[in-house]
Order: structure tokens, then C-alpha cells, then sequence
């Protein structure tokens, strides 16, 4: 029998409404021959006399109609002929009508709906910059080198009142490490992201336990709007830092948001010069010389933190005489000093001020007449704090 009868003889078998190996079985011939004609035919466009689709856009919804010489039995066979594009449609109902020699095939369809995580994954799929490298940093002349502490936790992107964020931001990074490198070489510049980076970590305007925020912005504007303020600012201080370490601390608003953001830009900002430290990771420390620099958001318990600490980390607590724990988290700016044994031997914890503005909740709890502030802290490379250079918002 030549091909031509065969392909004839199973598209007629596919008005029976029989079973596969029924069919194979009456034509005399093994059920994966029958199945690849039986595929041949179907995608064949001659098939397919009248196609209609009607969108409902308000609704999220599309009804597709297909007048056809066959009558697909399975849901795979439907969105073949019928040509539904599964990543953007979701096949619900579907019924087939006889028409003479012909079917009338319809189908019910649903508009998929993306998720926060598919629309995060979709703005770093489609993020294409137009990468340079620095071809130069700045140095120095003659300077003392030192290690810098630059933490502007608590920014809160995407806050109603924060709508300037970026330009206060992006002015209290070059206004501090400008100040620092006048009168200092920064061999090593440690900048902590996060805490509290983004306003709110769902698409409802939550927090990550649930707290009701609202949303100003978008979920994904706010993410966009603070990637570019970083992903510029991060590549600014690589040019005066000779090491910039990026130091990844989650906040209580934003723990899994905060988290794809650090990550995206450690794969975004290409230059030699940066180590990044995203990993998740609540409490991390870091050392620079006999300086010890701890580092959280500070929305759980202080008070138990030196013990924390000298627990967690005690080879870099043993041979380091300096320590200093930077936290955010209050919106002011706060240090207390514990001390052990002497003042060699102490531990500080300092509060770090923020630049976000006023919102209801602090009016409300009379939180009120904190500046809106940065901070820089500089260190010796050998140990100890030699200045603190300070940028106040307008």
C-alpha cells in the first residue's frame, strides 16, 4: 500500500472515536507507524478549513473555533491544531461538534498570569546594559591608607515619601567617598547593601512577614529603580576604592527581594576590583588588619551581641583588637560601647542614620526629628577609627 492511501486511510480511521491501537490494529498496521501518520496529518495546515479567535482582554480569556477534516481526541492534540501558545494560555475547556464530513473544534482558553518571580526573572532575562569596564581608578598621592565603612542600610526604596531616593542616595555616596579621598588613599572600601534596601518583598505591598505597606511603586519599579541607583553607584566607588568589598545584609521588609537584587547585580558589576559578599547570611564579619567590622540589620536583639559575636567568630575575634558592629534599623544614629577590658578591647555597637523621610507609621509612633543622614566610617589598616565623615540630606 503506497503512503498516500495509508495517510487516507488514517485520517479516515480519526472519525471512528476509537482508541489508538484500535485503529492501528484494523488498519493492519504496528501502533508507532500509526501514531507518526496520524501526527503528520494533524499538523498539516490543509487540515484546517476556518479558524476563528475571539479575546477577551477584561476577562483574560480567548475562544478559539477551527473547522477541521479531523477530530483531535487528547488536550495535546487540541493545542496543536488549534496552535494555543502555552506560555501565554492555559487550555480549560474544549468540545468538538460534527459538521457532515467536517468537525467543529472549539476551545476555551485562560490568560496565564505571572508571578512576582516570573516577572523578576523576566526584567534579569531581558537587562542587557551596555557593560564598559573602568579603564581607571583614582588614587591617591602620598596618603595614608585606609579602610572604609560605608553602610546605608534602611533606604527603603519605593516608599510613597521616598520618591527622590535615588538622588539622595546617589549624592550621599559621591559627597562621602569624595570627602574620604581628599585627605585619604581607601585601599578598602566595605559597602553594605540591604537592610531594609527595598520598601516592601511581595507583589500585595507586604513585608516578608505580612505587614500591609502598600504599594508605591510597582513591586518590579521599585526593584528596577534600585538597581540602577546601585548598579551606577557600586561601579562609582570601585573607581577610589583599590578593594570594594559589597556586603549583602537582609532587612526585615525585604529579606527575599533584597536577596535577588544583591545577586543580580554581583553578576551585573564586572570589575576586577570587587569582591561581593551575597550570600544570605543574617550576621557576617569581616576583617581589615586588627579591625573587626560585624555587620546586621539590627531588627532582633543587640543587647546579647558581643557574646554573639566572640562565639560565632572567635579567630577573628581573637587576633583583632578593634570591633565594631554596624546596624540600621532605628532610622537614627546611636553608638554604644561595651567594654571588656579595656578600650583596646572593646566592642562597639553603632547605629547607622538613614536617608529615607518620614512616613506615617514613625509620624504616628512620634518617631519624628531623626536627620536624614549617611555615614563613612575610616579606619587604619593597622586598626582603630581615625574619622567619620558625614553627608546630611536636605
Amino acid at each position: 500500500m503506497n503512503n498516500n492511501k495509508l495517510l487516507k486511510r488514517v485520517q479516515a480511521s480519526l472519525k471512528w472515536k476509537k482508541s489508538n491501537s484500535f485503529c492501528a490494529e484494523a488498519l493492519n498496521i504496528d501502533l508507532p507507524t500509526y501514531l507518526e501518520l496520524k501526527k503528520q496529518i494533524i499538523n498539516s495546515n490543509k487540515l484546517q478549513l476556518n479558524y476563528n479567535e475571539t479575546v477577551d482582554l477584561e476577562k483574560g480569556e480567548s475562544k478559539i473555533e477551527c473547522l477541521t477534516t479531523i477530530n483531535p481526541k487528547t488536550p495535546e492534540e487540541i493545542i496543536k491544531l488549534l496552535r494555543i501558545d502555552t506560555d501565554k494560555w492555559r487550555l480549560s475547556q474544549y468540545w468538538n461538534k460534527q459538521q457532515g464530513d467536517k468537525w467543529l473544534v472549539s476551545a476555551l482558553v485562560t490568560q496565564i498570569k505571572k508571578t512576582e518571580e516570573d516577572i523578576l526573572q523576566e526584567i534579569l532575562k531581558n537587562y542587557k546594559p551596555n557593560y564598559k569596564k573602568l579603564d581607571h581608578k583614582v588614587k591617591s598621592n602620598n596618603f595614608e591608607k585606609v579602610c572604609g565603612v560605608l553602610s546605608i542600610q534602611d533606604i527603603h526604596f519605593g516608599k510613597y515619601e521616598n520618591k527622590d531616593i535615588t538622588e539622595d542616595y546617589t549624592n550621599a555616596v559621591i559627597d562621602l567617598v569624595n570627602k574620604t579621598t581628599k585627605v585619604y588613599d581607601l585601599d578598602k572600601l566595605y559597602y553594605v547593601i540591604g537592610g531594609d534596601l527595598l520598601n516592601i518583598d511581595t507583589f500585595l505591598g507586604t513585608t516578608t512577614s505580612g505587614t500591609p505597606i502598600g504599594q508605591y511603586p510597582m513591586a518590579y519599579e521599585m526593584y528596577e529603580q534600585a538597581f540602577d541607583a546601585l548598579f551606577n553607584c557600586i561601579r562609582y566607588m570601585s573607581m577610589y576604592a583599590n578593594e570594594l568589598h559589597v556586603v549583602y545584609i537582609p532587612g526585615n521588609h525585604d529579606r527575599l527581594s533584597s536577596y535577588h537584587l544583591a545577586h543580580a547585580l554581583s553578576k551585573a558589576v564586572r570589575e576586577d576590583n570587587i569582591t561581593w559578599h551575597t550570600e544570605y547570611s543574617e550576621r557576617k564579619v569581616l576583617t581589615c588588619g586588627t579591625n573587626f567590622f560585624a555587620f546586621e540589620h539590627g531588627d532582633t536583639n543587640t543587647k546579647n551581641s558581643l557574646m554573639i559575636y566572640a562565639t560565632e567568630n572567635p579567630e577573628e575575634w581573637g587576633y583583632t583588637k578593634y570591633r565594631t558592629l554596624y546596624t540600621g534599623h532605628y532610622h537614627k544614629k546611636k553608638t554604644i560601647e561595651y567594654i571588656t577590658e579595656d578600650e583596646n578591647t572593646g566592642f562597639t555597637l553603632k547605629i547607622i542614620p538613614s536617608l529615607s523621610k518620614t512616613d506615617y507609621y514613625h509620624y504616628h509612633n512620634k518617631f519624628i526629628g531623626n536627620k536624614r543622614s549617611a555615614i563613612i566610617d575610616v579606619h587604619s589598616c593597622e586598626g582603630g577609627k581615625l574619622a567619620e565623615f558625614v553627608y546630611n540630606a536636605i
